[in-house]
């Protein structure tokens, strides 16, 4: 992606796997790599952001198959298609925010939300498990 419009790219390492992932506003790049670090052709994957990366933090799985968001306002799990996989709704992390969000779209503007606390996310060895950071209280189960 172009430097203008996304963060550094950087070298995930899950166990077992190895890739050169990016963020911009709109979507995580993940393209796997070899123990060369040699791209493997055809093999890039997008996943498109429910919000921008200023919002949150974010994973992508080992196998390349799912990226999950921890947000102001969700943690949100995006297939490549752009489908959602699961999401749960979790307390504001504005600290000074008593609000349970439904959309990025009831809070982009607000100024006291531009640089929130922030949740953290990961997957574990398998891809199998996600884990998350974030403020209570959770308003339902993953679904």
């Amino acid at each position: 992606m172009p430097s203008t419009q996304a963060g550094p790219p950087e070298i995930a390492e899950p166990p077992g796997h190895r890739m050169l992932v990016q963020r911009s506003d709109d979507e995580i790049a993940a393209q796997p790599l070899d123990d060369a670090s040699v791209a493997h052709a055809g093999t890039s994957v997008r996943f498109p952001a429910p919000w921008p990366r200023g919002r949150g933090t974010w994973e992508v799985a080992p196998d390349a198959s799912l990226a999950v968001f921890a947000g102001v306002h969700a943690v949100r799990a995006v297939e490549p298609s752009g489908a959602t996989r699961g999401k749960v709704r979790h307390g504001c992390w504005c600290g000074a925010c008593r609000e349970t969000h439904e959309s990025y779209d009831e809070y982009a503007d607000r100024q006291n939300h531009r640089y929130p606390e922030s949740g953290s996310v990961g997957f574990s060895t398998d891809g199998g498990l996600v884990w998350a950071h974030v403020r209570g209280p959770s308003s339902e189960r993953a679904s």
